[in-house]
């Protein structure tokens, strides 16, 4: 457990793991962070049956942390939390469809690899702005079942800005895109190698810009196996690197499958 003091509030709040006893209040926060969305941002928390999170509080096939705003009585308000799914062989992520459910290459990571995935984050519409996410993702980075798998990925959607911002600062880089094949919307899947990406010198393609060359990005990032990452003078837009240690033509989604 961590403790710190809430930027905007100058309370107390104090982050670790989530177990069966707080179901509840898990199921009260997700459905109160995607009431708040707009009707065009709902897919930004996606909803998910309670025995999803059941699951992930009991310790099958992952884990659970939240963040609690403390109070004089009681265990505190839960105001964020995030799933932190695996360990597991990235193989065993992609046929059950825990990344992405498109078919696209990953040039950054073989099917052998261990990885966990972080999904379901969710902040307390009145306790944005104290940086919950961050903490959430540095806390869940220090975890012993993340710590021992060679990678760590996410997918978020492309129009939602504050939440990719957060894991490119952590260290993630895009390094595939697509459109969700159930809602239609355009996702990236962002991904950090235990020890970093080894980036060649040269910037391949700048100023993308992450929504209007969307299409573009899913070229970038299948054909040539390019990471994206912040563009240094223009904060709004993306660079796209070569990793030197990239596994350029590893098998697709549909080759895997193809393999059961």
């Amino acid at each position: 457990m961590k403790q710190y003091t809430l930027p905007k509030t100058g309370g107390m709040a104090r982050i670790n793991m989530l177990g069966e006893e707080d179901i509840v209040d898990v199921l009260a926060l997700q459905e109160a962070t995607r009431n708040a969305l707009p009707a065009d941002m709902k897919m930004f928390v996606l909803p998910q049956p309670m025995g999803y999170f059941a699951d992930l509080l009991a310790g099958r096939r992952g884990a659970m942390i939240g963040i609690r705003a403390e109070t004089p009585t009681g265990r505190g308000q839960l105001i964020a939390q995030m799933v932190v799914m695996g360990p597991m062989e990235l193989r065993e992520a992609l046929m059950m469809r825990l990344i992405t459910k498109n078919d696209v290459t990953f040039h950054h990571a073989a099917l052998t690899d261990s990885v966990v995935i972080f999904k379901s984050m969710a902040v307390h519409p009145n306790w944005r702005g104290n940086e919950l996410s961050q903490h959430l993702i540095s806390f869940a980075l220090e975890l012993p079942l993340v710590r021992v798998a060679a990678h760590v990925f996410a997918q978020i959607s492309a129009a939602n800005r504050r939440s990719w911002d957060t894991f490119v600062r952590q260290g993630f880089g895009i390094v595939a895109a697509g459109y969700d094949p159930a809602d239609k919307q355009p996702r990236f899947v962002f991904q950090k190698p235990a020890f970093g990406f080894d980036f060649a010198p040269a910037i391949i393609a700048d100023e993308v810009d992450p929504r209007e060359d969307f299409p573009a990005i899913i070229n970038l990032t299948q054909r040539e196996g390019l990471v994206g990452m912040f563009d240094a003078d223009a904060p709004e837009k993306l660079v796209f690197l070569r990793s030197r240690d990239a596994l350029n033509l590893l098998p697709t989604i549909a080759q895997v499958k193809a393999g059961e």
